[in-house]
């Protein structure tokens, strides 16, 4: 069960939805002004916030924005209730590091179910890959849209390691294994090296990661990635295959053909030329980086230094 704080100036509906939520094993604390909410929180450190936008003195937004820019407060769940339920404000509340919303007035069935959607985020951001013990892709969606709602200029870079089929086709699911191991203990000693302590890392499964750094790093960052993965990845490869500079791969059909080394695909979005505002957008600019990143004997990074869509 969850620890939940609800803030809300309806004294009356505060007070129902405490029953409830205490009725079905929550532990509930509830404050009906915006002042002091965020003090509070402070004090009962709740899983979940459940945060009417509209509040006498400190606005629902306001809140939000505190509780992601506090280091005790910011991985908590923030459920924001909204009287209008239109798109402008909702699309807000969630800029502002919300991870859901439910319009006013609401039956508490659809509030429990929003609950129980945002304690099944929180427990999906804690997994972690078995192989490479890193955490995927809810993890770092969630991480993205809270550095965006703390104003914080930021890359995200889509990693694709090209090659990575045709190899597992070959060594199997040990070399699956080593191959993953190989490209997280990599990730991690690439920001070790250049003292970068504030990069997110995830594994999106397979041959998909992201890594997530302040925009001033991220150039050298991939430079640096893409120069020791070509470096060190032959050790994955007998000496025969370093000497040739491909393996011999068969594919489902059962056509064998020469497959290059592998190699890094990575596209950047980054925050430095638009206002990407979450997650999704985020994402949406990775895809059409990606495409344009195309590795010829070699790992490559493509950027986008778009200042508007086209």
């Amino acid at each position: 069960m969850s620890k939940i704080l609800v803030v809300d100036d309806d004294v009356d509906l505060a007070e129902m939805v405490r029953t409830k939520l205490g009725a079905d094993g929550h532990e509930v604390f509830t404050i009906h002004t915006g002042d002091g909410a965020f003090e509070m929180a402070k004090q009962v450190h709740p899983d979940i916030l459940i945060l009417d936008i509209m509040l006498p003195g400190v606005t629902g937004y306001q809140i939000c924005r505190r509780i992601r820019k506090d280091p005790e407060l910011y991985g908590a769940g923030v459920l924001i209730l909204t009287a209008l339920g239109e798109e402008p404000e909702i699309m807000h509340g969630m800029e502002q590091g919300a991870d859901d919303y439910l319009a006013k007035p609401f039956r508490l069935e659809h509030l429990i179910e929003k609950l129980s959607g945002i304690e099944t985020l929180l427990e999906s951001v804690k997994k972690r890959n078995p192989i490479t013990d890193l955490p995927g892709t809810e993890a770092i969606k969630r991480e993205i849209n809270h550095r965006l709602a703390r104003g914080m200029a930021v890359g995200a870079c889509y990693i694709d390691m090209v090659g990575f089929k045709p190899y597992c086709s070959v060594y199997g699911q040990e070399g699956q294994r080593r191959a993953l191991r190989f490209m997280a203990k990599l990730l991690r000693q690439t920001a070790r090296n250049l003292g970068i302590y504030e990069s997110c890392t995830a594994h999106l499964g397979g041959e998909h990661f992201v890594v997530l750094l302040n925009i001033e790093d991220y150039e050298r960052y991939c430079s640096m990635l893409m120069k020791l993965f070509d470096e060190l990845v032959r050790q994955l490869y007998s000496v025969q295959e370093q000497a040739n500079g491909y393996i011999l791969a068969t594919d489902r059909r059962g056509v064998e053909s020469k497959q290059p080394i592998m190699a890094l695909s990575i596209g950047v979005a980054h925050t430095q030329f638009r206002a990407i505002k979450s997650a999704k957008k985020m994402f949406e600019v990775l895809a059409q980086t990606r495409q344009m990143a195309k590795p010829n004997g070699g790992s490559v990074m493509f950027v986008d230094r778009r200042k508007t869509d086209r």
